[in-house]
């Protein structure tokens, strides 16, 4: 049941009407979400196995925007209020789409992000989600003020949209993705392996063979929650082990990542929406793999790698090469390597759309401050680049 007095209400020129509440006061929101994914084309992140989740480790406080065509609910979102700091001297009051402000919670990664939205109405429930917020963010009644609205892990097609409600748009972050094509290579007739470069290709069949040496080499998918959880806490330790050792904290130094990924597993194991594969040769354990699996999508969304001094090894090929084959001979219609540009990415899939963080801005004067000093910052870091090549090519000269 949804509270009588939503925060804020608008109605759209296309018949879209749109209204805030708070997430407690929207009892049937679990079943209000999963009865829009049936009408949604979205990836596992927009899903409510994942939300739901993320709402309840984050205890509830969101904001619930709902987008409505007639009575049917056409759009839903979730989102934070969030004061956040920068260069000592600026405090921004921001609206987050999906996402808490918080870096040690947003360790999560959120991909893929945006508004639920029923494939009928599409774009348009997008754009009148937007101008819907734009026209609450003045209207202090609503307790919906913001300076900027942060849309992080939102695809490349997304930016248009923002640009489109004439707000200043600042793009703090841009990531490429890589993914393979699994409908693609069935209709090509040829394996997989026949879709990467030649290098990669002779890695992949030399490592297999020396793996084969230590005995069968398989990826194993953990059948019972019980079952991931033992996966689970060895991938950590793979894991951290290896960032450690590079200096770097690793995924589980932040205790919200592990505790949110652990009810993950156990809400959507027994439901197949996530996996744990577990590769091996013999006993010998290889690497595991974490995966969202929705419709056919397969997000490869963490590893823990077992790293060799024989550099010929390839722990990350190997273990990403059989979770590929599996879900090739399963029927799914992409691996997703998400967002980074790790080399192995590149190797073993094709360009996806590139990940995005925007972050819509009211007219503030701070704000339109910081962006003339962001830009005088780049126009001096090119300046400088430009005069070091300069430098350079004399030198050679």
């Amino acid at each position: 049941m949804i509270g009588a007095r939503p925060e804020s209400a608008s109605r759209s020129p296309l018949g879209l009407s749109f209204s805030l509440h708070r997430a407690h006061e929207v009892g049937n929101l679990g079943a209000l979400w999963r009865g829009l994914e049936t009408r949604a084309d979205a990836s596992f992140y927009l899903s409510w196995d994942w939300m739901g989740r993320w709402l309840a480790e984050i205890g509830g406080d969101a904001r619930v925007l709902i987008g409505r065509l007639g009575s049917e609910v056409v759009a839903l979102g979730l989102l934070r209020d969030a004061t956040l700091r920068r260069h000592g001297w600026l405090t921004v009051k921001a609206l987050m789409l999906h996402q808490v402000g918080d870096p040690d919670i947003d360790v999560i990664t959120m991909e893929y992000n945006g508004f639920l939205v029923d494939r009928a109405v599409g774009e348009a429930a997008t754009r009148g989600a937007l101008e819907f917020l734009k026209r609450s963010a003045g209207d202090g009644a609503s307790g919906a003020d913001w300076d900027e609205l942060h849309l992080g892990g939102v695809a490349d097609s997304f930016e248009p949209l923002a640009r489109d409600t004439g707000m200043a748009l600042w793009v703090q972050s841009r990531a490429p993705s890589w993914s393979v094509d699994l409908e693609a290579i069935r209709r090509s007739g040829r394996g997989y392996l026949a879709h990467v470069g030649a290098s990669t290709r002779y890695q992949i069949r030399r490592a297999l063979r020396l793996y084969e040496a230590r005995g069968p080499v398989a990826a194993t998918r953990a059948a019972t929650v019980p079952d991931a959880m033992r996966f689970y806490a060895e991938m950590r330790d793979l894991h951290q082990r290896y960032w450690v050792a590079r200096g770097e904290p690793g995924s589980y130094a932040f205790p919200f990542y592990e505790k949110f990924h652990r009810g993950l597993l156990a809400d959507c194991l027994p439901r197949g929406t996530v996996e744990l594969l577990r590769v091996a040769a013999g006993e010998t354990v290889i690497g595991y793999v974490y995966n969202l699996v929705y419709r056919g999508w397969v997000c490869a969304y963490h590893t823990g790698l077992a790293y060799d001094a024989d550099p010929r090894l390839k722990p990350g090929l190997v273990s990403h090469y059989l979770a590929i084959e599996r879900h090739l001979a399963e029927g799914a219609r992409v691996y997703d390597f998400l967002a980074g540009d790790n080399r192995y990415k590149a190797n073993l899939g094709t360009p996806g759309p590139a990940m995005l963080h925007l972050a819509l801005q009211r007219p503030r004067a701070k704000l339109q401050a910081e962006s003339v000093l962001r830009r005088v910052k780049a126009s001096l870091r090119s300046f400088a680049g430009d005069a070091a090549a300069k430098e350079e090519r004399g030198t050679a000269g």
